[in-house]
C-alpha cells in the first residue's frame, strides 16, 4: 500500500510566509508589523501581512487557494464635513498599494522546492471593521509524492 505524502493547509501557508520572508518584505516595504499565519495580533496598529487559507485540495495535483492579506492603519487627521472634526476612517490607499505590489511581484509565478504560486486575483481593498486591508488571493500547486 502506498503512503501518501501530501502537504497540509498550514505547511502550504508556511512556504508562502517563506517565500515572502526570503524576499525582505520587512526591509523592502519598511513594513512596521509583522508577516503571520491566520490572524493579526489583537488590536495591532502596525502594517502587517496575513496568510489565510481559503480551499486546499488532496488530489494528486494538490491545488490550495491563499488570501495575502495587508493591513495598514487608517490616515490620520483628515478633514471631515464637520470642520471641527478629524476623519481616522479613510484607507492608506497608497501605501497598502506599495507593500501590495512589491507581494504580487515577489509571489507571481513563484517556483520554490517542490511547490508553484500564481496570483489568482489581482487584489482588492476590503473593509475590515473601522480600518480596511488589502487582499489578494494566490493559488498553490504541489505535486503529491506518494511512496510505494
Amino acid at each position: 500500500m502506498a503512503t501518501k505524502v501530501f502537504k497540509t493547509a498550514v505547511q502550504a501557508m508556511d512556504d508562502i510566509k517563506d517565500v515572502i520572508e526570503m524576499a525582505d518584505v520587512m526591509t523592502n516595504t519598511f513594513l512596521t508589523g509583522e508577516i503571520r499565519i491566520m490572524n493579526r495580533r489583537l488590536n495591532s496598529d502596525k502594517e502587517d501581512i496575513v496568510i489565510n487559507t481559503i480551499v486546499v485540495s488532496a488530489e494528486q495535483i494538490t491545488e490550495g487557494y491563499f488570501n495575502v492579506n495587508t493591513h495598514v492603519p487608517n490616515l490620520k487627521n483628515q478633514l471631515a464635513a464637520n470642520p471641527t472634526a478629524t476623519d481616522t476612517t479613510q484607507p492608506n490607499i497608497q501605501r497598502m498599494q506599495e507593500i501590495g505590489s512589491f507581494l504580487m511581484e515577489v509571489i507571481d509565478d513563484y517556483r520554490g522546492f517542490d511547490f508553484i504560486l500564481q496570483l489568482d486575483s489581482g487584489g482588492e481593498i476590503v473593509p475590515d471593521g473601522k480600518n480596511w486591508f488589502y487582499g489578494f488571493t494566490v493559488k498553490y500547486t504541489y505535486l503529491r509524492r506518494d511512496k510505494n
